[in-house]
């Protein structure tokens, strides 16, 4: 009796349930090696096989080849000794499926020879026969080992025999059938049929473990070779998408780096090939991968070369992990392990390449696999426009001058302290510490002093402190000395409850006694700050006290100011006019201030604030020439962080302006900038570039982005605002592409993330957003989503989303014929009365007017539409009056009332634009509507009026 249905103790059990709801991946191979662990400890041997059964499947998802046969012969072993104990069937699938994995393994290797490969297909054919099966699943294994160690004539013959034989449970898929036939036609130069194999692939849905994505990444090149771009460009960017998360997806990926070659997206392609090269390596039993991965690494560094990049660095081609298959890295001078270039990449790829094929070729008998090498390298003559997105290569880093003295060394650790780069800043204090005594070393201590505390470390703060002291005396600073020791640490401690009294008890002590200039000045700005980061700082009394307070510090400093202290205090001054509303005044500062005579440490906030202030005043282009500049600015002083933030403000400006295209560039740049600092917020910049490049028209790259970085977060344990925020503007960037079940699937999570979070207004959004695209294919769960939406809005307490879900709620419920969709429209109409908008009411109306025809309602529904087009005109909308008088037109037509319906087709044309898509639409309609009355000479003119162009293109 074989034992179908085994029983196994409650930790046997959840082991087994675990890795049947777990991806395969890491975590599920951990859970499968306890699983295995527990059933020898326990000597379960049928939950060992279960275990292992589970292995050969995941092993073989994730490009475990060595794991695959391993697992598989153990298996197969104990089947052979007890059937009715170990069965061919088991709850991890059929021993008979999983041998059609084994054969096209074994000829990834040429260590492995045909005859064992034959071997293979004998025994599996007998057991096929033993079980009652057809031959189908055999033949179809026979088929692609054939195909893929170059017998082609046999490929052919075992595929004639198959398309003969019946299919059963152990036939390969549909999906992977007609993959494998199309790529063979591909081989064999028959692009056409491969080509409508691949076609009906897509159109009929047909997936598998890695379909239909394999299938997108093969029909790449006969696309273009067809002139089918469009169709080759959407194939690459789905099947990318999934393809990048695939821990086996190099193959896939070698069909992209192709792509990219041949369509002069050599700078993606190179970042692609950065981000997976590692990927080459994963199976190392898999040598007929490797040379297909060669190969593309090889045509796609060739293209990068002859783009005139043959010097670009290929990031992580250092990894010693890559050893096995493209030889020991490349030294440096210093021999150190270094990155190589893309022509020196390009060459050790083609040698390796070569060196495969001579192994390949030895164990098929044939020489197929140099001919792959000639067919290679022949797509550098082949070249086709199809831009997928706007990746530049990487620029040179520009020089960054080395400080010579201390005083450019304090400049360049101020520099790098604003920006939060604590560790940078200590390295610049201790480089102008070492050189010879200078007067500057009391302002480098001084500097030190926020460093150890940004850094945590309040020992060496103090002692920092104690070295300034002396230094501050030694230089003859004995007033300022006395100050900061009578104050102590409490100088440096912003966040001090007690030091802003403290300091204005101090500054009044200096103002009444015969303190030196320098001492009174240095109190006036840090009581100024003190007050400004006061919890009474919205006080604007205080803010007035602190503006008094640097403006008299500005006025000193204009008759005596030997540290130089004025320009800091008139960016000080800048900051207290701009907290008390006086901008004109404030930006009179700031301009004095962004000039290039100016110190770093005072340029790089006062160009930040007027970029700014150009930003809020609608002057993108005059606020992004300024943040450009302070981008070139940080990048010369080796500023990385500060480089990333200033990159951050002028894309936003350039946004703003409707440059998204550029915006995306700048943060691009700004990517890299964090890569080579290895910053934490590479992510978060990824989110920015997703955004701009939907913004920018291409959402396809986008959603390649967003996803990219939200599969991240999401490992990350990111906040459920975030991802609800990035999965909204997903959906946006699918809906677009027309990926409706990717933005189904992002829409509906974000409701879930946004609902966890009390994100009322981001829960609302796509909550109308889910619920519109589902009215689009007339589901009717669009009813329950726009009352999830309303619920949502409802939490907000603001009348105007409230007011739009119910419009978008009532819509939904009269289409699907509930009547009560009238009330809830009532609802928003009564709402919106108090809004005193009366576009708002005739938007309104005319949605009542849709709702009442949705319900049959033809009378009302006419009346309110007539309502709505009136109060659309009253707000100078002629082109939504418009609208309105043509669904009336409509609704008469769809009664057989065609000369009442006349006037309002009629005024609807004179109220929209004639060069309109709109327009032609309309008239074409009228002149159906002549048509039926019988008056076809008017039916004629209206016809040529629609086919006549727009007068200003005359």
């Amino acid at each position: 009796m074989t034992d179908a249905t085994p029983t196994f103790d409650a930790k046997g059990t959840e082991f087994l349930q675990r890795i049947d709801h777990m991806m395969c991946g890491p975590e599920e191979r951990e859970i499968i090696a306890e699983t295995i662990r527990y059933a020898e400890e326990t000597g379960d041997e049928r939950l060992a096989y279960e275990a292992r059964m589970r292995l050969t499947q995941s092993a073989h998802m994730t490009g475990d080849t060595d794991a695959m046969l391993s697992s598989f012969g153990w298996c197969v072993g104990k089947h052979d000794s007890d059937p009715a104990k170990f069965p061919l069937d088991s709850g991890a699938g059929s021993l008979l499926f999983q041998y059609k994995w084994m054969a096209g393994r074994l000829t990834t290797n040429p260590l492995f020879s045909l005859e064992q490969v034959a071997g293979i297909h004998d025994d599996m054919a007998r057991r096929y026969r033993e079980a009652g099966a057809t031959q189908s699943g055999v033949l179809q294994s026979k088929f692609s080992t054939a195909m893929v160690t170059g017998r082609l004539d046999e490929a052919r013959a075992y595929m004639d025999e198959r398309n003969l034989t019946d299919e059963d449970d152990y036939s390969h898929c549909e999906a992977c059938v007609r993959n494998e036939d199309a790529y063979f036609f591909q081989v064999t130069g028959d692009a056409a049929k491969a080509i409508r194999l691949y076609d009906e692939i897509f159109e009929q849905g047909l997936s598998c473990g890695e379909e239909p994505e394999t299938s997108e990444a093969e029909a790449l090149l006969p696309y273009l070779r067809a002139g089918r771009f469009d169709d080759a460009r959407a194939a690459h960017l789905r099947s990318y998408r999934v393809a990048k998360n695939n821990q086996d997806g190099f193959g896939i990926i070698a069909d992209h780096l192709v792509f990219c070659a041949i369509t002069g997206n050599e700078a993606r392609g190179l970042n692609m090939l950065e981000r997976h090269l590692r990927g080459i390596a994963k199976d190392p039993v898999n040598r007929s991968g490797h040379f297909t991965g060669l190969l593309a690494i090889g045509v796609l560094l060739d293209a990068v070369v002859a783009a005139g990049f043959s010097d670009q660095i290929v990031r992580g081609s250092e990894s010693n992990a890559l050893t096995p298959v493209l030889g020991s890295p490349a030294l440096g001078d210093d021999g150190a392990q270094r990155p190589r270039t893309a022509a020196e990449l390009s060459a050790v790829a083609w040698a390796a390449a070569e060196a495969l094929a001579e192994q390949f070729n030895a164990r098929n008998g044939n020489d197929y696999f140099s001919q792959r090498i000639t067919k290679a390298h022949a797509l550098a003559g082949e070249r086709y426009a199809v831009p997928v997105e706007s990746v530049a290569f990487r620029t040179p880093e520009p020089e960054v001058a080395e400080p010579t003295t201390a005083e450019e060394w304090c400049e360049r650790a101020i520099v790098l302290l604003m920006a939060g780069d604590a560790v940078g800043a200590k390295a610049a204090i201790d480089a102008g510490l070492r050189l010879p005594i200078d007067s500057k070393r009391a302002s480098l201590l001084g500097i030190a002093i926020r460093v150890y505390q940004q850094l945590g470390q309040p020992e060496a703060a103090e002692e920092s402190h104690v070295q300034r002291l002396a230094e501050l005396r030694a230089s003859g600073r004995t007033a300022t000395a006395d100050l900061e020791q009578r104050l102590g640490m409490m100088l440096y401690e912003d966040h001090n409850p007690i030091r802003f009294g403290i300091l204005r008890d101090e500054l009044e002590r200096s103002r009444s006694g015969e303190e030196d200039d320098d001492v009174v000045v240095e109190l006036l700005l840090t009581t100024a700050e003190a007050a400004l980061g006061n919890v009474d700082a919205t006080n604007g009394e205080l803010v007035e006290w602190a503006k008094e307070l640097v403006s008299e510090a500005v006025t000193r400093t204009t008759v005596s100011d030997p540290h130089e202290i004025q320009p800091s205090a008139r960016l000080l001054l800048a900051h207290t006019l701009l907290g008390l509303g006086r901008m004109d005044e404030a930006i009179v500062e700031l301009d004095a201030l962004v000039t290039p005579d100016n110190r770093p440490r005072v340029r790089i906030p006062a160009l930040t604030i007027r970029a700014q202030i150009f930003g809020a005043t609608n002057d993108y282009d005059a606020g992004t020439a300024l943040a450009e500049e302070l981008v070139a600015l940080q990048a010369s002083l080796g500023n990385r962080a500060g480089t990333i933030s200033s990159s951050v403000l002028s894309a936003a400006l350039l946004s703003d302006a409707n440059r998204d295209d550029e915006a995306a560039r700048r943060i691009r740049y700004a990517i890299t900038q964090a890569e080579l600092s290895e910053s934490a917020g590479i992510t978060e910049l990824t989110v920015m570039l997703g955004r701009y490049l939907h913004y920018a028209g291409e959402s396809d790259a986008a959603l390649e982005k967003l996803d990219e970085a939200y599969r991240t977060m999401l490992d990350e344990g990111a906040e459920p605002a975030v991802l609800a925020d990035i999965l909204y503007v997903m959906g946006e960037a699918a809906r677009v592409i027309g990926e409706n079940g990717m933005a189904y699937g992002a829409w509906n999570s974000a409701i879930e993330h946004a609902t966890q979070a009390d994100e009322h207004l981001l829960a609302m959004r796509s909550g109308l957003a889910l619920g519109t695209l589902l009215i689009q294919f007339n589901d009717e769960d669009a009813i329950d989503v726009f009352e999830t939406a309303l619920t949502a809005a409802r939490a907000l307490d603001n009348p105007q989303p409230v007011i739009m879900a119910l419009q978008r709620f009532g819509a939904a419920k009269a289409h699907f014929e509930d009547a009560t969709g009238i009330a809830t429209i009532d609802e928003a109409l009564a709402l919106a009365a108090d809004m005193q908008s009366p576009w708002l009411l005739a938007d309104l109306t005319d949605s009542r007017a849709r709702a009442l025809h949705s319900l049959k309602r033809i009378d009302e529904a006419m009346s309110a539409a007539l309502q709505a087009a009136d109060g659309y005109a009253a707000s100078q909308d002629e082109v939504s009056a418009s609208l309105s008088e043509l669904f009336v037109g409509r609704l008469l037509v769809e009664q057989s009332r065609h000369d009442e319906a006349v006037p309002f087709y009629e005024s609807a044309l004179e109220r929209m634009p004639s060069e309109s898509p709109q327009w032609t639409t309309m008239a074409l309609e009228l002149a159906e509507v002549f048509e039926a009355l019988n008056r076809h000479d008017e039916a004629a003119a209206q016809r040529a009026a629609a086919d006549a162009p727009p007068a200003d293109l005359d």
